[in-house]
């Protein structure tokens, strides 16, 4: 084998080795980036959940639970996971639930 030859085996070899190895990189990073977004989707899922239970309780005709799920609502507004629309429907709806509030502690509905 002459050495014009050794060379370029050994320069094909590299590019196969360094080839092989960013193609294994990219891969990791792939998953890594789709486990984020799986585990991503699943926290927000969990914060959805715990918003229509919040939404439930601050329905409720108790008035001690329409203040606990208010409770919860603010805690969730405060969370990484909301959103600005989530923030704007926590708004509304908390608005909503404080004028019932209200409106019982005054004995009836407002005009």
């Amino acid at each position: 084998m002459s050495g014009s030859q050794l060379v370029v085996t050994i320069a094909l070899g590299l590019l196969t080795v360094t080839g092989a190895f960013v193609g294994a990189r990219m891969g990791v990073r792939a998953n890594d980036r789709a486990t984020k977004q799986r585990e991503d989707a699943a926290r927000r899922e969990e914060w959805w959940r715990r918003f229509t239970w919040a939404a439930d309780l601050a329905l409720d005709d108790s008035s001690r639970k329409r203040v606990a799920g208010l409770k919860l609502m603010t805690k969730l507004a405060r969370s990484e996971l909301a959103t600005h629309d989530d923030n704007q429907l926590l708004d509304v709806f908390t608005h909503d639930a404080l004028d019932r509030l209200v409106r019982d502690a005054e004995g009836g509905e407002r005009p």
